[in-house]
């Protein structure tokens, strides 16, 4: 029997399927998060700015931890203690909420009756780590090398009124396991829960945590390309100027004087106005209730977003749309204002919508444009051919 070309088509397969899963924003700001050291990253998370994009070997590495969850669960019932996995109250996953329902997380579970403290019950929290981090985390312990995640814990160690939290890390190559008992910081907590608050409430992204495109940590964030690049952010409701959290975990849109339920939020509508901030290559310099006139930051060419002076461009427009190509779209936009960008661009790889523009790539993004300037001409040509 003939093998197949490649002897990697299984494993390609795998890393696909776990790429063709959809990968969907979090309705709320979560715990894990809150402790990032950026707050604009927690924020544009919040506000839905780009949807995250794993590649496929990093989800199945997430897989990887979710299902070493039961095996620690197991485990601990298997020495004796008595594991909650589930809310009894209510028979599924452990939930913890404030801020009228738009912060909150999901513990592992809450256990009693372990070797080190047998009568008071305490928060579940379970890692997977490479051999390199868990020797750091037996080194520094998890406060000092995985502060988020001691964060994590905090909140919901004071969301569920416990004073105790059992750590348990494990390493992926040796599959050591490491155990620590965490207390809870009521001033720590306190912070946290000030910060999540204050972020919820922000109507326009907080600072960067550096102004430096290189920058490491910047570097590698899902939000470089809306935070220093040239895309703007997704036209759903968590980006549009008229939305806004109310109570009960809900959001209300100002424009159309309604409710926003979940799919709402995610799909938006045609009155969606961007958040200026989230149009990272332009500057805005007029609009209205319902549009903003912006003037991009290099090539000086002004456009709308909404129903203001030609040219317009719809939010979706302005996503799908890379900063790099505004100047050569936006006159055909005007001679044309019928016209529409859409997604995906001829011979364009979506995922290079998102990507940020390098010093390599130059050479791709001046093809674009001179392709799209040809067609322009063209346009023009056979506006002005009167038979």
């Amino acid at each position: 029997m003939k093998l197949p070309d490649s002897q990697h088509t299984t494993a390609q397969a795998i890393v696909k399927w776990y790429e063709s899963k959809p990968q969907e924003h979090r309705p709320h700001m979560g715990a894990s998060l809150i402790g990032h050291e950026c707050e604009r990253h927690i924020w544009m998370s919040w506000r839905w700015a780009l949807k995250p994009k794993f590649p496929g070997r990093i989800l199945r590495l997430f897989s990887t931890g979710v299902r070493e969850e039961s095996r620690l669960i197991e485990e601990l019932k298997g020495i004796g203690a008595e594991v909650w996995e589930t809310d009894p109250a209510t028979g599924g996953q452990w939930r913890v909420s404030a801020h009228n329902g738009h912060f909150g997380g999901s513990l592992d579970g809450v256990a009693q009756g372990l070797p080190e403290a047998p009568k008071t019950p305490a928060v579940l929290e379970f890692k997977t780590f490479s051999h390199k981090s868990f020797t750091q985390l037996i080194e520094k312990r998890v406060r000092e090398a995985k502060p988020q995640h001691f964060d994590q814990m905090t909140i919901y160690m004071g969301l569920m009124e416990l004073d105790r939290a059992l750590y348990m890390g494990v390493d992926k190559d040796t599959d050591d396991v490491y155990t620590e008992w965490v207390h809870f910081d009521d001033a720590r907590f306190k912070t946290l829960m000030a910060k999540a608050e204050r972020l919820i409430s922000l109507t326009e992204p907080p600072p960067r945590i550096s102004n430096d495109p290189t920058n490491w940590q910047c570097k590698f964030c899902n939000f470089h390309p809306v935070c220093h690049g040239d895309t703007a952010a997704e036209a759903n409701c968590r980006t549009c100027c008229h939305a806004s959290p109310v109570e009960n975990a809900a959001w209300r849109c100002e424009q159309h004087s309604k409710a926003l339920p979940d799919d709402a939020q995610r799909k938006g509508c045609d009155s969606h106005l961007m958040i200026p901030a989230l149009v990272p290559y332009a500057e805005p310099q007029d609009g209205g209730n319902d549009y903003v006139v912006y003037k991009h930051k290099t090539s000086g060419v002004e456009f709308s977003n909404g129903p203001g002076p030609e040219p317009r461009f719809t939010s979706a427009e302005l996503h799908r749309c890379p900063g790099a190509l505004i100047e050569d779209v936006a006159p055909m936009k005007a001679a044309f204002p019928t016209a529409k960008v859409v997604d995906p661009w001829p011979d364009m790889p979506s995922d290079d919508l998102d990507a940020v523009p390098t010093k390599r790539d130059l050479p791709v993004v001046r093809e674009r444009k001179a392709r799209v300037t040809k067609t322009l001409q063209a346009l023009q040509a056979l506006q002005a051919f009167k038979p």
